[in-house]
């Protein structure tokens, strides 16, 4: 012990006392910036947050995941990419303590609660060896691994140090299963009650619902390879650092962090049989060391109590004592010169290279008890996890001060301004809104100008929100004289702000478990986010090949007025369009991607019946001879609308075009698509066929019946009676006719009558129906990129996880947040898709005695949760990928080839006028790209959209704008 050299941080500080001052408690500020829980403002980019279902106790990453270890002994793993779970494993018996990868990322260890190490294979998760200790050490809090000496040493709760060499595991004996440490008699538990008796304790058999996994070799830490009394607490943190040994710089030293205040250095394969030896202690005095980290020659340790003690590891001595926070650091790294702590009440604070605080943010509700850093695709990602049962994962990347200088590359970016752009309350129904729609605008026209496109504001009117005008011009080399317009909205629905409607504020971006949730996310600030980054990596890397027009309007959910006029006033600076692209619908379910080409018009219309007679009281003036307006316009709606909802006006059928084999076998595709996704759907044909009848038909709805005066007054006779009523009209019908001859026949109708009272028909709105070509170059172009983006690619994934089980993934992701049933067209209720087919009295009875059984009749949400398909199911209570591990099987197989996911050609019901209109002012063919899922929940409470859909459909729009002009070049020539 003569060359142990040891350092006291506490008789350092007392010598530099005065240099410090500024830094002690006393002084360190207001009191209420050290409140208990604190709101301070969160300083850095957008979190992404998953949920697990217990206490996050570690974390590590690679250059994919994010690997958690659980209390109760789970471990989880996310994609970097999507925050997909893509692993779930009950890998200990007892909690996760501790979490280390090796230095090639091939090798994870987990310690445990269990007094167990595990060794996993990070491709497959194979587990390769599980190291018991000799005897009870107690919780393994801390496991590193030297690369160099294939040693993996660790430490916990009986101050010991234990190794074991896994390249020499013949030499440790292998341990029955008795001897098990969960089989062991525990001192206390096990210990005879009043009476002399023991309680057995429960089997934890492996074959149990959640078992622990099996499988490779089982070794022991044997008698010699444990040295006791390495510290007087509990070893809570440990880390290997080269570069401490002057004459062997590139040797592996030992650092390992105490209960007892110390941080002890050690060198490896020194002692007998491998044993650490000690060269040097730093004492930080009485406070528990709970986390440490080093870059260069300096050490970080966290301690109880919330001080930061930084040491020179070459001098050891202490040079910083930073106490700027309250609650005890179970977390400190280091990134880029930038120190990050995070303490048990949930803060994070930032520290540069000159230890000046320079940031601070709220990371969890709660404890903060685990943190990793590292690089993914350039950037630097900060992951954080705690007792709120999260993981929240951070993007730490410096920005340019002049933002101009970077074009912008990452997907992270592209969310942050999405947060900015929902942050607006863009709601176009609301006069009161009029500022922050146009606030909305201004904020979308300098996002368009900081991506490198030329915009204006376009007026549409007195009282109507500015269209946003953005040109991306071509930059490649040789570009195509051709330009695409991409149509969108920046306005929005409004939204309840009710905690018990909607979970999160709707008005600040929340990435929950690979969703991002907020008004307009989905429909339609996100993809056109996403239109407007495809186009701009293509115009920052010259690789634009044509012109891509951008016209937003803040209208849209409000009938779009002024839009048709604002487009013909500025039709000059549009200028000629090739192609007209849109994306504001959503998917048939959440797994299969869709274009849609086709769209049913609609014509609005009121019919109002009018007496010249004031309200009358039904028993004085009530007689047969008295034409009332609410009976005469009820026999009035019977005559438009027969059985099974015919149509009744003369020659409305005629336009409509009939079904082709084609079209048909478009259909069937979406059955044999669809259905084995779903097998709560069981009848193939009245599935199709409800689908018909719901995309390719007419109908006809009534949608109320008012009548003025006092709706608690059952005895008059109203003057008046309105009915408000829509016709969904089909390709080939037109809009103005279809509103001509709703009206002529409804006066014909009415004049049968022989009434005295008055019929006004009011035509409120119309739209013509739009059909797309599926076959064009613009579909074509669509479709490609679509597959292109959406089939997996196994050949380039480092991990080889199987498919999660559905109860598995449920246990890992926690809560999530509720939807209910969507009344968007496509997501309409599946009931009726099923059932609305079957006319015959036996179907009936069928479905009545189901219905009185008690049985649930599938809708939209079973359509987008009950799903057998692995792919990216997003279930209540489930995440995107769901998948398990069988874990008595020591080898994971997956697919080397790649099955190309094709999207589904699909029409809908609903309408969105400005899609013909655009056609048709400019001669050009349009195509339609639902962005997001069924259950997206548009227009709804707790409206989301998957972080991998935002993501592929930027991937899809940059190789539509990339690749449509020079499919379309290559045809002309």
């Amino acid at each position: 012990m003569s060359d142990i050299v040891e350092s006291d941080g506490t008789t350092d500080l007392e010598d530099q006392a005065q240099a410090w001052d500024s830094d002690q408690r006393s002084t360190r500020g207001p009191v209420s910036e050290y409140d208990p829980n604190p709101q301070p403002q969160n300083e850095c980019a957008v979190g992404h947050r998953v949920k697990a279902s217990r206490s996050v106790l570690a974390l590590v990453l690679d250059e994919e995941c994010v690997f958690a270890g659980l209390q109760g002994g789970d471990i989880l793993a996310w994609s970097l990419e999507t925050y997909d779970l893509v692993l779930s494993v009950h890998a200990h018996k007892e909690s996760v303590l501790g979490l280390y990868l090796s230095e090639d990322r091939e090798l994870l260890f987990s310690s445990g609660g269990d007094s167990v190490v595990n060794v996993w294979s990070t491709r497959t998760f194979e587990r390769l060896y599980s190291i018991y200790p000799h005897h009870d050490v107690g919780d393994i809090f801390a496991v590193v691994y030297s690369s160099d000496l294939k040693t993996v040493y660790c430490g916990g709760q009986d101050t010991s140090l234990q190794w074991c060499n896994l390249s020499k595991t013949e030499s440790n004996q292998v341990l029955a299963p008795a001897a098990h440490p969960s089989n062991r008699a525990h001192r206390f538990f096990d210990s005879r009650g009043p009476d002399g008796a023991v309680t057995p304790r429960p089997d934890a058999s492996p074959g149990g619902a959640h078992s622990v996994s099996h499988g490779g070799k089982v070794l022991t830490f044997r008698r010699d390879q444990h040295k006791r009394f390495s510290h007087h607490g509990y070893v809570y943190s440990m880390l290997l650092v080269r570069g401490l040994v002057e004459s062997a710089p590139s040797e592996e030293v030992l650092l390992t962090g105490s209960g007892d205040g110390s941080v002890k250095l050690w060198r490896l394969g020194q002692g007998s049989d491998g044993a650490p030896v000690q060269f040097a202690k730093l004492q930080n005095g009485s406070d528990a060391v709970l986390s440490i980290a080093v870059e260069g020659s300096f050490l970080y340790c966290g301690l109880a109590g919330g001080v930061l003690n930084i040491w020179n590891l070459d001098s050891h001595q202490l040079v910083k004592r930073i106490a700027k926070q309250n609650g005890d650091l179970w977390a400190v790294d280091i990134i880029k010169g930038i120190t990050i702590s995070g303490d048990s009440n949930g803060i994070v604070k930032k520290f540069n290279s000159k230890f000046e605080e320079i940031g601070c943010w709220v990371a969890h509700e709660g404890t903060m008890l685990a943190s990793a850093a590292g690089i993914f695709k350039d950037r630097r990602i900060y992951v954080t996890g705690g007792n709120d049962n999260t993981v929240a994962i951070w993007d730490l990347t410096d920005h340019p001060v002049d933002e101009v200088e970077l074009a912008p590359i990452s997907n992270d970016e592209m969310v942050n301004s999405l947060a900015k752009f929902v942050s607006f309350k863009t709601i176009s129904s609301s006069p009161k809104f009029a500022g922050e729609c146009n606030q909305g605008a201004a904020f979308l026209r300098r996002h368009c100008n900081y991506l490198g496109a030329k915009t204006k504001l376009l007026t549409s009117g007195k009282d109507t929100n500015p269209v946003v005008y953005a040109r991306f011009s071509a930059t490649s080399p040789q570009p195509v004289h051709k330009t695409i317009l991409f149509y969108g909205h920046y306005d929005v629905v409004g939204a309840d702000t009710n905690r018990q409607k909607w979970k999160t504020d709707p008005f600040q971006l929340s990435s929950i478990n690979g969703f991002l949730y907020g008004r307009g996310v989905s429909d339609n600030k996100g993809p056109i986010l996403a239109a407007l980054y495809g186009a701009a990596d293509l115009a920052r890397q010259k690789t634009l090949g044509c012109d891509v027009v951008f016209l937003i309007e803040g209208e849209e959910e409000s009938g779009s007025q002024g839009f048709q006029e604002t487009v013909r006033k500025h039709k000059s600076l549009i200028g000629d369009v090739d192609w007209v692209l849109l994306a504001n619908s959503y998917w048939l379910d959440d797994y299969t991607p869709c274009l849609t080409y086709g769209l049913r018009g609609v014509v609005h219309a009121n019919l109002i019946v009018t007496s010249d007679h004031p309200d009358l009281h039904s028993g004085i003036d009530g007689s047969s001879l008295l034409d009332e307006p609410l009976k005469d316009l009820t026999i009035l709606l019977s005559t438009l609308v027969g059985p099974k909802g015919r149509i009744n006006i003369p020659g409305f059928y005629d336009p409509v075009l009939p079904l082709t084999e084609i079209e048909k076998q478009r259909y069937d595709a979406i059955a044999e698509a669809i259905l084995p996704n779903h097998p709560e759907i069981p009848d193939s044909q009245a599935f199709t066929n409800s689908l018909m009848y719901r995309w390719r038909e007419p109908s006809l709805t009534i949608h109320s019946l008012d009548v003025p005066g006092n709706k608690s007054a059952t005895t008059t006779i109203s003057r008046r009676a309105k009915a408000s009523l829509s016709i969904r009209i089909v390709p080939n019908q037109d809009a103005g006719q279809v509103a001509a001859s709703l009206t002529a026949y409804a006066q014909e109708q009415f004049a049968l009558l022989d009434s005295q009272n008055d019929l006004t028909v009011e035509i409120t709105g119309k739209s013509d129906p739009w059909l797309g070509d599926p076959d064009n170059e613009i579909f074509e172009t669509l479709s490609e990129a679509i597959t292109a983006a959406w089939t997996p690619d196994h050949d380039n994934k480092k991990h080889n996880y199987p498919p999660l089980e559905r109860g598995r993934a449920a246990r890992a992701g926690g809560s999530e947040l509720l939807r209910t049933d969507s009344s968007d067209s496509i997501a309409s209720h599946i009931d009726r898709i099923i059932y609305s087919t079957t006319t015959s009295s036996a179907g009936k009875q069928a479905l009545r005695k189901q219905s009185t059984s008690g049985a649930t009749i599938p809708t939209s949400s079973t359509l987008a949760n009950n799903s057998s398909a692995p792919s990216t199911p997003l279930v209540e209570g489930q995440e995107s990928n769901d998948r398990s591990i069988d874990t008595h099987h020591k080898t994971a197989t997956a697919g080397s080839t790649r099955t190309p996911v094709k999207p589904i050609y699909i029409r809908e019901g609903g309408s969105i006028p400005t899609i013909r209109f655009l056609e048709k002012e400019f001669g050009a063919p349009a195509a339609h790209m639902p962005c997001g899922q069924a259950s997206d929940h548009a227009h709804l409470d707790n409206e989301r959209l998957r972080v991998e859909n935002l993501y592929k459909s930027r991937e899809i729009f940059r190789s539509v704008f990339a690749n449509l002009p020079t499919k379309s070049a290559e045809a002309s020539s």
